[in-house]
C-alpha cells in the first residue's frame, strides 16, 4: 500500500512539473529587435561599438547583471535578442575610447550611456514574436558618473 501511495505522489508531482513547463517556456520565449541610433561625437565602428545590455528589472544600475547583450559596430545597426521574458528593460552605452570590452564591469566613468525610458527611468519594453521592435536614439549628453 504505501508502494502504491509512493507512486501516487510522484505521478502527481510529475504531472505539475509537466503542466508548469510550458508556463515557463512561454515566458522566456520573447523576441526583440533593437536598432541603435548613435547622434553623438565619434563614428561608430568594429573598435568604438555601441553596447546594448538587456535587463529583467528597471532598477539598472552598477550592479545590475544583464540577461543578454550584444554589440553593434555600424551607426542605425539592428540586433535579435530572444529567450526573453515577457517585458525587458534596456541600456546602451558608446564604447568613446575604443577599449571597452562590454562586460568587465559598468562602462568607465564619462562613457556615453542611455537607459531607455524617460529622464533615466527605466521603461519596460514588450517582447513577442519577430515583430517585437524597438529604436533606440542616444548621444553624448548623458553619462556614466
Amino acid at each position: 500500500m504505501q508502494q502504491v501511495m509512493r507512486w501516487t505522489r510522484a505521478i502527481v508531482a510529475l504531472a505539475l512539473v509537466a503542466m508548469a513547463t510550458p508556463a515557463i517556456v512561454a515566458q522566456e520565449s520573447g523576441q526583440l529587435k533593437v536598432t541603435v541610433d548613435y547622434k553623438g561625437a565619434g563614428t561608430v565602428d568594429a573598435t568604438h561599438e555601441v553596447f546594448v545590455w538587456v535587463f529583467d528589472t528597471p532598477n539598472i544600475g552598477a550592479d545590475s547583471v544583464p540577461i543578454a547583450n550584444d554589440a553593434i559596430t555600424t551607426n542605425g545597426g539592428t540586433l535579435t535578442f530572444s529567450g526573453l521574458p515577457k517585458e525587458v528593460y534596456l541600456a546602451v552605452a558608446y564604447d568613446e575610447k575604443g577599449d571597452y570590452d562590454g562586460m568587465s564591469g559598468p562602462p568607465p566613468s564619462g562613457t556615453p550611456i542611455s537607459i531607455y525610458g524617460d529622464q533615466g527611468v527605466a521603461k519596460a519594453v514588450a517582447t513577442g514574436g519577430a515583430d517585437a521592435v524597438l529604436s533606440v536614439t542616444f548621444d553624448d549628453s548623458s553619462r556614466m558618473p
